[in-house]
């Protein structure tokens, strides 16, 4: 099963290319500087380029099984539109190539329907922080939702930390299980991976947390 996976470099995205490699998967990988990549395995290969340069990654994306996208905005709460446009070109490509299955993160802490998102901190502090991310994790959940020829499946997760990796985790359909405020990189990486292939939750948004 081949893998492409865009935002590698990030926090979350690293974690799972690692978990991947772990399970002897080929993995593709997109970076505009390959040398922020540092990790080298038979399996893993590197390509120069950006998301907007659909020409660069077109041809390995064709070959591939599953499509990842880890695509953020680091430490940056400016205005973003890497996740509904940058959304958008993987999109086309995957049509382009026949490509259908595609795993995408987006966050738990923006949808006014969970009542997660309505203690005060959430309302007061995290989502004022963050409104130009979730403004645009929400143009492109509107996005797959429109795209029915697409086996998407949207992750919602919590707080993201660098912890260690616990091996259990609670799910849930759109909404963050009750109680639950944070996941693991590596842990969420896994529910990724476990997921990426199975026919569970095509079409669905699931929120995942301890």
């Amino acid at each position: 099963m081949n893998i492409f996976l865009f935002g590698a470099t990030g926090g979350t995205g690293k974690e799972i290319m690692i978990k991947l490699l772990e399970h002897n998967c080929p993995v593709f990988v997109l970076a505009r500087n390959p040398d922020a990549i540092s990790i080298r395995h038979h399996h893993l290969t590197i390509i120069k380029g950006g998301v907007y340069d659909t020409e660069t990654y077109e041809e390995q994306l064709s070959t591939c099984d599953v499509v990842i996208s880890a695509l953020g905005t680091g430490t940056s709460r400016r205005p973003t539109e890497i996740y509904s446009k940058g959304g958008q070109q993987i999109i086309a490509v995957m049509q382009k190539t026949g490509v259908k299955r595609l795993v995408t993160l987006t966050a738990g802490a923006f949808d006014p329907t969970d009542p997660a998102t309505r203690s005060r901190i959430i309302k007061y502090i995290v989502q004022p922080l963050f409104k130009n991310i979730y403004a645009d994790m929400q143009k492109w959940e509107r996005i797959l939702e429109s795209s029915k020829d697409i086996d998407w499946t949207i992750i919602r997760p919590s707080r993201l930390t660098n912890g260690k990796e616990r091996g259990s985790y609670r799910t849930l359909q759109d909404h963050c299980p009750k109680g639950g405020s944070k996941i693991s990189r590596r842990d969420l990486a896994d529910f990724i991976i476990k997921h990426a292939v199975a026919p569970k939750y095509i079409h669905q948004k699931v929120a995942v947390a301890y």
